[in-house]
């Protein structure tokens, strides 16, 4: 299956376009709210994005590098530690075009250039940046160990509440036949940060990450 990154417009995007920047989100499940923090570096085209939550006495983290060359990402490399999926609960892997290579999970090859799930939101916040409302990606679930097809389409704008004001969001919609929906809230007054998102599991149950403070952007 081919990946289509489709129609991106012509002038060039760099990763310094993007600001870095600390921030701190909620994830809303039934079985509780649990504290979620995000780190966000650039330097030059070279981006290095980590995710840290605690839920209980387990411990989740993702920590991946990748560029931005014009429009568009790159994966380079990703280190998962994810207690909630099957073994190996530890796992690096590195990306080259449609190949995810990883000592642990072996080689998986795939038609067309592949992203990872961290990378992949920053192309969500790039093609809202610059007005691109439906495209394709393939990503790697880093659960699953598998890459999966989305097909992304902008919905109509909405306001989102969050504890510091009240932000305007370019709403983008990501479907599948292999996962729920995902619904993402991109606030263009924020640097084009993802300050929410909703994800529809397969039995309806439906997951949420809330930004809970007013992000930090970093001093360049």
């Amino acid at each position: 299956m081919r990946i289509l990154l489709i129609f991106f417009l012509s002038l060039s995007f760099y990763g310094n376009e993007f600001k870095s920047y600390d921030a701190k989100f909620a994830f809303q499940t039934k079985f509780g709210d649990f504290p979620l923090k995000r780190y966000f570096t650039v330097q030059d085209n070279q981006v290095n994005t980590r995710v840290k939550m605690q839920v209980f006495w387990l411990k989740y983290s993702l920590d991946s590098n990748f560029e931005i060359r014009e429009n568009e990402v790159i994966s380079l490399n990703t280190s998962v530690q994810d207690p909630f999926r099957d073994d190996p609960k530890k796992f690096t892997a590195s990306f080259s075009g449609g190949t995810v290579e990883s000592m642990q999970l072996g080689i998986l090859n795939y038609e067309g250039s592949v992203l990872e799930q961290l990378a992949s939101d920053v192309q969500v916040r790039i093609n809202a940046k610059q007005g691109v409302n439906s495209y394709v990606l393939n990503i790697f679930d880093n659960t699953k160990g598998e890459v999966v097809s989305k097909n992304y389409r902008q919905l109509k704008n909405e306001i989102v509440k969050t504890s510091f004001g009240e932000f305007e969001t370019i709403v983008v919609v990501a479907e599948s036949t292999n996962v729920g929906p995902i619904k993402y809230f991109i606030a263009p007054s924020l640097d084009y940060l993802i300050i929410k998102s909703t994800a529809t599991l397969k039995n309806g149950e439906e997951r949420v990450l809330m930004i809970s403070e007013m992000p930090k952007f970093l001093e360049e």
